[in-house]
Order: structure tokens, then C-alpha cells, then sequence
């Protein structure tokens, strides 16, 4: 294929009174204006990358782009050196490029040189190499020889609560990281207010979306992808989550259930949000309630499985600080928006990248998955682990509950070890089952005529992510769960069909 230039180069936390359902009353079917997206040309997308894998630079002035027939990779002109003899031979169109990727994947497990151009055909159909000797690589990887750079239009629909005073986030700083790779204009940002404390506002919301989601259609066209964030208070009592403000925007929050905020939001986007990805930006305050808690897990996944989300992540923390998440947002973006990584695959770099992160929150990845033939859902945990102060992701008191001393637990903590050697500096983190802490203020428990005050924390299951560990701290996994989503989906769908009015209940918001 004849070669492409391209000429350029705070918290979510608070309270909110609760409402057992939307105000007003449900207001009369209208209309659907479905048909009307779905009529509408959508755009056809850019098929390759506009960025070198090599160098992951453009091209401008004589550096052309070459084009990979077997995949959406390119390669620049820079990176690769054709012979002068044949620089005009390789922009023949009869001629097949096959990337440096795409070689490498072939040759995994016998090596071969790389010619790069072929006769007419693809080298496993037949085609003979072009030049009469090995391509010569100028560069040298940069990126993982699976990574694609943002071949295919992308879209960041961030949903946010409709409030007068904004949550923090880094949602509109990862968009404009985002847009600079896109120059030819493959790239939107779309933000959506929403408030859905009555059925007014319900209808509105709905019917405000039409044009929006048509716009995000002929953006994508068939192969576009999406990233989507959803920006939100909870409320501090119950876990459930805030739907708006009372009256016409002017009266006090309410808090309703989760389902019910989430659908009702999400379901406009329902045909877009296929596949996508979902970072769930929103306080879980509600983990103080281990019933509420286990509610809005529930209700999170039954979401994810709804609106067949390629994955969903979610941050636990009671007071959730959504800028303490950048940097694993940025890594995110970098790794699974524009090298089209997969998040399974990646995700212990992320958790590499974000150590800050991990003092403030663990982190919750849901993937659905299928097993033996049944869709589930897999839910896996992953918790900052530090000997001094996390242990296997679990907090040790920050002070002493005998003689309140603060940072008083011994430095070099004693441990018991799984093999009988007993060895107290044992490198092997995996032979650890057990660290002892003792609290080093010299007169602990004197007041008490006690010893000075000793705890221990048991490994419970889960291992560490050696591909995430530091010198003195590292990620743990625990083990995954697996929710079956079959007959949670049919039996959910089937009471939806019945249902006349929107589920849940709502409260009033303490802030």
C-alpha cells in the first residue's frame, strides 16, 4: 500500500437527604428517537495509526509513513532505511508492507530476517521480499510489540453530577493528553451533566442526550473505542450515591440507589458504552456499612455485566481523592487507550506507576470472563502492600492503642516464615505467613504494669505482584471472585420490562 504522510506533528464524599424514588411522576412515553441515530451516516474511521511504532513521532516535510496491510501499525521512513534504489519501488501499489510487529508475532518461535516489503502478497500467502536484502531498523522498540497507537477513533465520555461546585478530577487533563494524538481529529471529549432527582429532570436528561449520542455515533463509526468516567458524590451513611438536588436545582441533594443513578444515566448511552471501559470516579464511604457496601458491589457489577463493559474500576476509599489518581490514569491512557494494551495484561504496570495511589485507596478491577462456558464476572482486589505500615494490604494502627505513641512499632519487624529455618531475613516474601509487631516506646505499658504492647498480622490469601514491587513496597492481589452473569441479566431484564417507575429509595444529603 502506497506509503501516508502526515503533515503534523477533591473528594467524592458527602451526605444528601434520601429519596425513595424520583420526584413528580412518570411522565408519558414518548416517542423513541432511536430510529433517527440509527439512520444517520456514521463516519467511516481512519483505518491506520498516524504514529510510528518505532519512535512514535508523525511525519512531515520528505518522512512518509508506511503502512502495514496486515494491522492499523505503521512505520516511518526514519525508523526504516530503504535503499535508495528501491525508495521508489516500495511505493508501487502492488507492493505489501508487513510491520516490524506483525514479522515478529510470526516469528516468535523460529527467528527470520525482516524484509518488510513483499510482491503483491502477504508473506504467508506466498509473497516474495521486494529488496534483495534484509530492511535495516534505524530505531529501537519503545513500546511493547503488541502496542497499535491509537489506530482507531477514540471517545472520553466523562459523566459528572450536575452540582455549583465541581469535583475535582483528572478526567479533562487525561483528554488533553489524549488529543494530541489524534491530529488528524480522531479524537472527541465529551462531558455530561446530569441531575436525576425527579422525573422531570429524568425526561429531560433523556431527551437531552439524542444529539449527543448521534454525535458520539459518527464519531466511532464501527471500530471506534471508548473510555468512559463517572464523576459523583456518595452519601456518607448509606453508600448511595447523589441524583441531584431537589426542586429545580436550587433545594438540597438527594442520595438514591446506586442502580438506579447508574441506569438511569448510563442508559441513553447504552449502544455506545458496548466494550468500553469505565472508571468509576465516586467515594466509598459506604465501606464504613458492611451491608450498604455489599448493595453497591452488587449493584456496580450488575452495571458492568448491563452495559457490557470490557472492564469497570473502581477506587474504595471512604473519602475518595480522585487527583490522587492521575498518575495511574495517565498510565492507563498511555497503555490501554492509545497502545490498545490489554488491562489484564498491563494492570500490575499501572499499580507499578501509582504507589501515591495505593496509600490512599485500593483498587477494584472488574473484567467479565468466561468460564466453562458461562459469562461471569471476575472481581479482583488489589491492595498497597508495605511490611512497616500495610502488610499484604492490611492496615496496622497508625498508633499505639496502650501508650499512644505514634510511629512506634519496631523498625525491623520479626516474622514467621512457612519453612523451619526461621530465618528473620529471609528474602523470599512467599515463605512469609506471619509478622509480629512490638511497639518501641521504652516505657509502653508501664502505667498499666503491662508489657510493652505486641500484634500480629496473619498473610490471608492472595500473593504479591513481583512485576509491581519496589525495594520496601509492593501491590497484593487477592483472590478473584466470580459473580455468574446469566441469570443475573435475565432475571434483571425481565423485571425491567414489568417495571413502571424508576427502583430505589433516596435520602437526604448531610455534606
Amino acid at each position: 500500500m502506497p506509503p501516508k504522510k502526515n503533515t503534523a506533528k477533591k473528594s467524592c464524599g458527602g451526605s444528601a437527604r434520601k429519596h425513595l424514588a424520583p420526584a413528580g411522576s412518570p411522565p408519558a412515553p414518548a416517542k423513541s428517537s432511536t430510529s433517527s441515530v440509527e439512520e444517520e451516516d456514521a463516519r467511516i474511521p481512519e483505518g491506520h495509526s498516524v504514529w510510528c511504532l518505532i519512535c512514535r513521532d508523525g511525519a512531515e516535510g520528505d518522512i512518509v509513513l508506511f503502512e502495514c496491510n496486515a494491522c492499523p501499525r505503521v512505520m516511518c521512513s526514519k525508523c526504516i532505511e530503504v535503499p535508495k534504489a528501491h525508495v521508489d519501488a516500495v511505493r508501487s501499489p502492488d507492493i505489501i508492507f508487513l510491520c516490524l510487529s506483525c514479522h515478529s508475532l510470526q516469528t516468535v518461535k523460529e527467528p527470520a530476517p525482516y524484509f518488510g516489503f513483499y510482491h503483491n502478497v502477504l508473506p504467508e500467502e506466498g509473497g516474495t521480499p521486494l529488496l534483495p536484502g534484509f530492511l535495516r531498523l534505524n530505531g529501537k522498540y519503545e513500546l511493547a510489540s503488541n502496542s497499535i497507537l491509537a489506530a482507531t477513533p477514540l471517545a472520553v465520555v466523562h459523566f459528572t453530577l450536575g452540582a455549583k461546585y465541581a469535583i475535582s478530577t483528572p478526567v479533562p487533563l487525561l483528554s488533553h493528553y489524549l488529543d494530541k494524538y489524534y491530529p488528524s481529529g480522531g479524537f472527541l471529549y465529551v462531558e455530561i451533566s446530569f441531575d436525576v432527582a425527579s422525573y422531570t429532570k429524568i425526561d429531560k436528561y433523556t431527551r437531552d442526550q439524542v444529539e449527543t449520542v448521534a454525535k458520539l455515533v459518527r464519531h466511532l463509526g464501527s471500530t471506534g473505542r471508548v473510555f468512559a468516567f463517572l464523576t459523583n458524590h456518595s452519601e456518607e451513611g448509606s453508600g448511595w450515591l447523589f441524583g441531584g438536588k431537589e426542586g429545580r436545582g436550587e433545594g438540597e441533594y438527594v442520595a438514591m440507589e446506586v442502580q438506579h443513578v447508574l441506569s438511569t444515566v448510563l442508559m441513553p448511552y447504552a449502544r455506545i458504552l458496548k466494550s468500553a471501559h469505565i472508571v468509576f470516579l465516586v467515594c466509598g464511604s459506604v465501606v464504613e456499612h458492611n451491608a450498604p457496601y455489599t448493595q453497591l458491589k452488587d449493584l456496580l457489577l450488575y452495571t458492568v455485566l448491563q452495559f457490557n463493559f470490557a472492564s469497570a474500576i473502581l477506587f474504595p476509599a471512604a473519602r475518595f481523592q480522585p487527583l490522587v489518581a492521575t498518575n495511574f490514569l495517565v498510565a492507563m491512557a498511555e497503555l490501554v487507550a492509545i497502545e490498545q494494551l490489554s488491562i489484564h495484561t498491563i494492570f500490575p504496570t499501572l499499580l507499578s506507576m501509582s504507589g501515591g495511589l495505593g496509600q490512599h485507596t485500593s483498587v477494584i478491577l472488574m473484567t467479565p470472563v468466561n468460564i466453562d462456558g458461562c459469562c461471569k464476572l471476575e472481581l479482583t482486589t488489589f491492595a498497597r502492600a508495605h511490611t512497616q505500615t500495610s502488610p499484604w494490604g492490611l492496615h496496622i494502627p497508625a498508633q499505639c492503642p496502650q501508650c499512644g505513641s505514634t510511629k512506634s512499632w519496631a523498625d525491623r519487624v520479626a516474622v514467621t516464615v512457612s519453612d523451619e529455618s526461621r530465618n528473620v531475613h529471609a528474602s523470599c516474601q512467599a515463605s512469609v505467613c506471619q509478622y509480629i509487631y512490638t511497639c518501641k516506646y521504652t516505657n509502653c505499658g508501664s502505667a498499666q504494669k503491662l508489657p510493652c504492647y505486641k500484634f500480629s498480622v496473619t498473610k490471608p490469601p492472595g500473593s504479591i505482584i513481583n512485576s509491581a514491587r519496589t525495594k520496601n513496597c509492593a501491590w497484593f492481589q487477592s483472590p478473584s471472585t466470580h459473580f455468574v452473569s446469566q441469570s443475573l441479566l435475565e432475571s434483571t431484564q425481565g423485571k425491567r420490562k414489568n417495571e413502571t417507575t424508576f427502583p430505589g429509595t433516596a435520602k437526604k444529603a448531610r455534606r
